[in-house]
Formats: C-alpha cells, structure tokens, sequence
C-alpha cells in the first residue's frame, strides 16, 4: 500500500513538473488578420474534447494529465469547476492555447 501512495506521489510530482511552463509565449494579437485566418489556425480554434484526470499541482492549481506514460497535459483555466472532479476521470471540452498549454474549459463530465 506504501508503494502504491509513493508510486502516485513521484507521479503527480512528475506531471506537475511536466505542466509547468519554462516561460510563456506572449504574441502580440495580429489587428485585422482575425477575418483570414488560415484553414489550420481555425481548425484549432474549434473546442475538442480531451479524456483524463483532474489532478492538483505542487502550485495549488489544478491540471489535467491526458497521457501519464508520456506526461502529457494541459493547465486548466476554470479552477473553480476543476476542483470539483479533482482526482476523478473527466471528458474536458475546451480549446487549447498552443503558446501556454492552458485548457481554455467550456465544460468539464465525470467520464463514468
């Protein structure tokens, strides 16, 4: 049982640093360019639906883990909701922020 607490505390640990951010882009918004915007930048502006664990950061804030192996995830925005289904398995619907990894959430479900 110690092992398994241990095993899940070097994990959470791992990801936190893993979410963590070296230094965030800061782009400067383009005036005017909005309205032609390429074919894949507005793919990406499409909320999708991300499946994984809700987890609390060493930070305090939380994040969601989409591939633990590869330690793989994104910072959520809405910390308030986030909090509710901390520890749980969720279906996120969000659109993502390339330059800072952060999750822009419109809805988070428990996944089961």
């Amino acid at each position: 049982m110690k092992r398994r607490k241990i095993r899940a505390c070097v994990m959470a640990l791992a990801m936190a640093a893993c979410l963590t951010p070296l230094g965030p882009a800061i782009a400067a918004p383009n005036q005017g360019s909005s309205a032609k915007q390429p074919a894949a930048a507005q793919k990406q502006n499409k909320p999708k639906t991300y499946f994984g664990k809700i987890v609390k950061l060493q930070n305090g804030k939380y994040g969601l883990i989409i591939d633990a192996k590869k330690s793989q995830g994104y910072f959520l925005d809405d910390q308030k909701t986030a909090a509710k289904y901390a520890g749980k398995d969720v279906l996120v619907k969000g659109k993502v922020d390339p330059h800072t990894s952060i999750l822009h959430v419109a809805s988070i479900k428990a996944a089961f």
